[in-house]
């Protein structure tokens, strides 16, 4: 930008007094395309010494060019063909007072120019006030020709030559990224990449006018060998011709580098005769565009093929994420195809065995239902004979009290025998109550010690070995309770402790009282329990790693917590591999 004023020019004002300034720019040469600027008077001195003044000014290398109009009827005709022009100098007072004025809104209003900078500049400010003006009417600037000199002429011209430049770009931007969503809302309902490419070579000439132009693309294809190669899949203009042609055969050798780069870089070239666009997809490769014209590319051009890209990317993993559903479908298809074929072939089989199950599980019912028929059979058949032995070891108990006391001791192991024995019927009677739901609770007041030492007592008679420690004195005196059934809970207890004490057998049964709960504790110190068994040892039929060797049915403990739950109460365990077990019982005090 430049100017070079005649001398006796430089200091003078255009339309009044000014302060003056001095330029010693040189010029640089007038381009052909200088920048319009209307000038509407109906003074012809104005245009003559508006061009004077500006016939040496510049502004980005462009020198500007006057468009006179004496009136604003003229400026209305002159408007009609030159809708381009950026900034408009408008006198207010021509034909008529307000001439100027009714020229402003014309142009914003009948013409919708709303890019147009326009200057009011009056020589009767009286006639048109700036405050009323400025409010009433869209102008962009409002000057007196006593005030407007050579430079404000200039630095005005400047300021409005840059804010219709900054609209116009806004302009088109705006309409670039409306050419984009119109461009790009059909791709996304594409299901095929190769309507895609075709669509996309058609659609990239729209987003940046690209029309008297060509655009190609290209894909790598297998050429046979296990490589791939450059090849043509869609075109206009001068590249429709080289559709379904290796690229390196067909396209000259500059343009053939530049597509061959794009695939190796994955990275877009714009350029301004040409641009080279690289669309990469995670399971379909890349498709590289080249667009063409005989204009140059602007920046704004490359700015809106990169959002045209970035948008149009997520249409190329739509397809393909289409096209792997598609496989995927007909794979799916064919498997489940494949697949029903085999089901009606094994249906037959299926049934079949279906049947041998159901017929095996009838007999397991029935087996089952004999074998629980034939324990109740037992059980009750064994009680008789045992109480008859039991009475009659009682009267011979009475009998060595007086003639034969040696035999006392035996007589006693004979009892607690039967007694135990009577206690193992009465477990596995109890287990097949709890299993048809019929067992009841008889509740009454027990004594809770005495039933703890007469429990006790048979099993210290007939283990002699084993050390039993009783520590009852703090539980409750009487207990809301089945006493024949607590009396079978703590006789499995007792057992349970018996069996797995191994060596020194020490059995301790203590008992106290918490809060309204009677707690008894069976605590041996026998060959303990591991931590992962312990949540299985009430469930029925269990035996752990420790019960080998070890004489059982696995119902014990799942009976005694069935009791146990039974009467509203809880059991617990603790226990460590080597060093023994407790079992610790919770028993409200009152039902």
């Amino acid at each position: 930008m430049g100017q070079d004023m005649d001398e006796g020019l430089d200091d003078e004002p255009l339309f009044g007094p000014d302060d003056g300034f001095a330029d010693d720019s040189t010029v640089n040469g007038r381009p052909a395309d200088p920048w319009p600027v209307l000038v509407v008077d109906d003074d012809p001195q104005v245009h003559t010494m508006t061009e004077v003044l500006l016939r040496d000014f510049e502004f980005e290398d462009r020198p500007f060019e006057v468009v006179s109009a004496l009136s604003a009827a003229a400026a209305r005709s002159l408007l009609l063909t030159r809708p381009d022009i950026p900034v408009a100098l408008l006198d207010v007072v021509m034909e008529t007072d307000d001439a100027g004025l009714r020229l402003v809104r014309f142009i914003r209003e009948d013409l919708n120019n709303h890019r147009m900078r326009i200057i009011l500049r009056t020589g009767q400010p009286g006639q048109a006030p700036e405050r009323d003006v400025v409010v009433a009417y869209d102008i962009n600037d409002y000057k007196a020709k006593s005030e407007l000199t050579a430079q404000r002429l200039f630095t005005t011209l400047v300021s409005g030559l840059r804010a219709w430049r900054d609209i116009v770009t806004i302009e088109r931007h705006r309409q670039g990224l409306e050419r984009i969503l119109a461009a790009s809302a059909p791709l996304f309902e594409t299901r095929s990449m190769r309507t895609l490419v075709e669509e996309l070579v058609d659609q990239l000439s729209k987003v940046v006018d690209n029309s008297g132009g060509a655009v190609l693309a290209c894909r790598l294809v297998d050429r046979g060998d296990g490589k791939t190669r450059a090849a043509v899949v869609a075109g206009s203009g001068r590249f429709a011709r080289f559709v379904g042609r290796p690229a390196p055969d067909t396209l000259e050798p500059d343009l053939t580098a530049q597509v061959i780069g794009a695939f190796e870089t994955q990275q877009s070239n714009f350029g301004s005769a040409r641009c080279i666009l690289a669309f990469r997809t995670r399971e379909h490769g890349t498709t590289v565009f080249a667009l063409e014209r005989s204009e140059p590319y602007r920046e704004d051009d490359h700015r809106l093929l990169e959002l045209f890209c970035a948008r149009v990317i997520i249409g190329f993993d739509n397809v393909c994420l289409y096209e792997d559903l598609v496989a995927l479908n007909q794979s799916l298809e064919r498997r489940v195809g494949e697949r029903t074929a085999e089901l009606a072939a094994n249906q037959a089989a299926l049934v079949a065995a279906k049947e041998r199950v159901e017929r095996a599980l009838e007999a397991e019912l029935v087996a089952r239902e004999q074998q629980r028929q034939f324990v109740t059979m037992v059980s009750h058949e064994f009680r008789t004979p045992l109480a008859i032995i039991d009475s009659a070891a009682q009267m011979l108990t009475l009998r060595a009290e007086r003639e034969t006391p040696d035999s006392l001791e035996r007589l006693r192991v004979i009892r607690s025998s039967v007694q135990r024995l009577t206690g193992l019927i009465d477990t596995h009677l109890t287990d097949e109550r709890l299993q048809a739901g019929t067992l009841r609770v008889q509740r009454a007041e027990v004594d809770l010690r005495t039933l703890l030492r007469s429990v006790t007592e048979p099993f210290r008679t007939a283990y002699t070995g084993c050390d039993f420690h009783l520590d009852l004195d703090r539980l409750p005196s009487v207990v809301m309770a089945d006493g024949h059934l607590l009396g079978m809970l703590f006789s499995n207890l007792l057992n349970n402790a018996f069996k797995y004490s191994d060596g020194d057998c020490r059995i301790t049964v203590r008992g106290e009282t918490e809060g309204g709960l009677a707690v008894v504790e069976v605590a041996d110190q026998g060959r303990g329990i591991p931590q992962h068994e312990l949540p299985l040892l009430f469930e029925r039929h269990y035996r752990g790693t420790g019960s080998v060797g070890v004489p059982g049915t696995g119902i014990g403990l799942h009976t005694v917590r069935q009791i146990i739950l039974l009467h509203g109460g809880s059991i617990s365990a603790e226990s460590t591999v080597g060093q023994g077990s407790v079992f610790r019982v919770r028993l409200p005090v009152k039902s």
